[in-house]
């Protein structure tokens, strides 16, 4: 070969590199891993070399059109997702892809979770407890008359799938069940891009360990939330992803609201036909009316609510509608606000005689009423609340509420 066609064919030779770089690059950040894969066998065997200038031309028609959309999702990245990855009171960590979002669970609860070890210890002391029964929520939501204590463990996953499949996992190999919802509005569940949702890939993933496991899985509700959107109907979304969930081998019979009334002025259950709490009609942050009772539990198949709130029978709508606005006040880290939720409640009961939560690193609240009377206890540890719950009175129901990411170190 002469001096000539060498520097040709080098010539040749860097362009297919520079070209096969930017392919790589650009297929890496837009196709799934197994998808991105399959191309780069495919690319081995491609005749790139004598295609370079087409390849070269649909390549930056490609980056251009990137370019476009990237610019209409701006605003979208800016604003949507930033509630549900960050406790109260801190700041968000906005990412636009899942590489980092571990970390960012992780710094965000850092100073508010406690060791894994504290889920164990929970587990274990519940299972030791002879007089205790530990069921799913579907099966407390059908109020069996028992001798022993009925116990439910609901873990609300906010912000931590990775925990919580972890935790599914450690109740499947002491033959308990365990209720996890999966948060739709989450950023590891999936986000919109426009008006097209678009779910993480890592989902399904989850969704299958959550199956194998043994647990229940149900969504935990933010119709509301999604409302809040412009153009997206918050109802909608909901019944889609009890579809889809179901559509990838999930026997859901239930959803449990996220957040609390002073949110959005409603609590989510509220999407759900005959569970309106009162006669009014909220309107999300641009003015667009809530979808209340959008929904009928029984068409889409729902058995239960897992907050298990129903509507006081004579609500005092002045009280209702301070609590509903209280904003600055609603924390569950706050005891005079959790004291009034659980056991003062102005515009609904619970279907459950006692409620115990974990609030913070080894910090417990429990509140309800039993026989009437109220039961609050604030600040609590987790041996605090194992003893608590041995001297129930027999028959009491009681729910724990869980959000793995404060048991996840």
């Amino acid at each position: 070969m002469n001096e000539s066609g060498s520097q040709s064919d080098l010539s040749s030779s860097q362009q297919s590199a520079s070209l096969s770089r930017r392919l790589i690059s650009f297929v890496a950040k837009s196709w799934p891993v197994r998808s991105f894969r399959r191309f780069l066998v495919q690319l081995t065997d491609f005749g790139l070399r004598d295609t370079v200038e087409c390849l070269e031309t649909r390549i930056t028609d490609i980056e251009t059109q990137i370019d476009v959309v990237n610019n209409r999702l701006s605003s979208v990245k800016e604003t949507v997702w930033k509630l549900n990855i960050v406790p109260i009171g801190k700041q968000a960590v906005v990412s636009s892809n899942m590489l980092n979002y571990e970390q960012q669970v992780a710094e965000n609860y850092a100073d508010l979770s406690d060791k894994f070890d504290s889920y164990r210890r929970l587990v274990d002391g519940l299972i030791a407890i002879d007089q205790n029964m530990v069921v799913p929520a579907c099966e407390l939501a059908e109020e069996m008359e028992s001798e022993l204590n009925l116990v439910t463990l609901r873990h609300d996953i906010d912000a931590d799938p990775v925990t919580a499949v972890r935790m599914a996992r450690y109740l499947a190999s002491k033959g308990v069940a365990g209720t996890f919802y999966l948060l739709h509005t989450a950023i590891y569940y999936g986000e919109f891009h426009n008006h097209l949702f678009v779910r993480n890939p890592q989902l399904v993933d989850w969704v299958r360990a959550f199956i194998v496991a043994g647990c229940e899985l149900g969504l935990h509700n933010d119709a509301f939330g999604a409302s809040q959107i412009p153009g997206i109907n918050g109802a909608m979304c909901l019944k889609e992803e009890i579809n889809w969930l179901r559509s990838h081998g999930v026997n859901l019979k239930g959803t449990a609201g996220h957040n609390s009334l002073p949110s959005y002025g409603a609590e989510n259950s509220e999407v759900f036909l005959g569970r309106r709490l009162w006669s009014r009609q909220p309107v999300t942050i641009t003015g667009v009316p809530l979808p209340m009772e959008a929904l009928n539990e029984q068409e889409l198949g729902l058995t239960y609510e897992g907050t298990f709130a129903v509507p006081q029978e004579d609500i005092d709508v002045e009280l209702a509608e301070a609590f509903a606005h209280n904003q600055a006040g609603a924390s569950i880290r706050n005891e005079q606000w959790m004291k009034q939720y659980l056991t003062e409640n102005p515009y609904c009961q619970w279907a459950v005689d006692v409620q115990i939560w974990i609030v913070d690193c080894n910090k417990w609240v429990i509140g309800g009423r039993i026989d009437d009377r109220p039961v609050f206890h604030w600040d609590i540890t987790l041996g605090d609340v194992l003893e608590y719950i041995s001297t129930m009175p027999r028959g009491t129901r009681a729910l724990f509420v869980l959000h793995p990411e404060y048991m996840r170190q």
